[in-house]
């Protein structure tokens, strides 16, 4: 299915980026593991080794450009190419608007927002190179929703839908200038059991909301989200792009219990 890409799939030490990783690594994809974690991010490559796949891990903190061209220009000095981009890295630090300092608002919005653009401008080129290119950003239902004492996370998520359709739409001039079919997606992810999510709620509220959903489950990172990413980087989702897919397990169908 993705035999022969290469993938980089950022804040992929763990969580939702390492279940999405392994699934693309299962798919055929060499895997770029990033992280700003860099024992996490070797341990998931490792990982990906073990089971026959071929990943190698770059520690890297991608709201800053200069990291961002050292994990791009790494990817295609060991792999000679660049074809799919997994903009998954975030961060979430929960206040009331109140009570939410600059910093915390600067630092997800860099992380979660400007990471996803960087990122995606560094690898832009290289795509367009192999005549290849699969954006694939990982965004929330609650970037349609809002959530209380989550003004950070929300803004930035709603900013990646806006980047994505943005991108999709330049995207669509390369497939008349120059053959190269490009795509950029958005996948909502909704509640996964992760480290990032047993820190900001508490196990009630985590019972909650994997109840609240008509498939009354959680999503699994690999089996779920990975599947869901490895499609849109195949060349079998060549006719999707500036699409926002969700993962919630059916939430939209009962918004107005959530």
């Amino acid at each position: 299915m993705l035999k022969g890409k290469v993938a980089i799939v950022t804040g992929s030490g763990n969580g939702v980026g390492k279940g999405i990783a392994l699934r693309l690594s299962q798919k055929g994809a060499d895997i770029v593991v990033n992280d700003i974690d860099g024992a996490a991010a070797n341990e998931v490559a490792k990982m990906i080794k073990e089971q026959g796949g071929n990943a190698i891990a770059v520690k890297a903190d991608v709201s800053k450009k200069s990291e961002v061209e050292i994990l791009v220009q790494t990817t295609v000095t060991e792999f000679g190419r660049l074809d799919i981009l997994v903009n998954n890295a975030g961060e979430c630090k929960a206040a009331l608007l109140e009570d939410m300092t600059e910093e915390d608002w600067d630092r997800v919005i860099d992380v979660d927002l400007k990471g996803t653009f960087l990122c995606t401008q560094a690898a832009v080129p290289h795509m367009r190179k192999g005549k290849y290119g699969r954006v694939i950003n990982i965004s929330s239902p609650d970037a349609l929703i809002g959530e209380t004492g989550m003004v950070n996370f929300i803004s930035a998520k709603a900013g990646v839908l806006g980047l994505t359709i943005s991108v999709a739409k330049e995207f669509s001039r390369y497939i008349n200038e120059e053959g190269c079919v490009m795509t950029c997606n958005a996948v909502l992810v909704g509640y996964s059991p992760t480290n990032m999510t047993e820190e900001l709620f508490p196990e009630h509220a985590r019972d909650h909301f994997a109840d609240v959903v008509p498939l009354g489950r959680p999503a699994d990172p690999e089996k779920d989200v990975g599947s869901t990413v490895a499609f849109l980087a195949s060349e079998k989702a060549s006719y999707i792009t500036g699409a926002k897919i969700p993962v919630t397990g059916g939430l939209f169908a009962c918004i107005s219990s959530y």
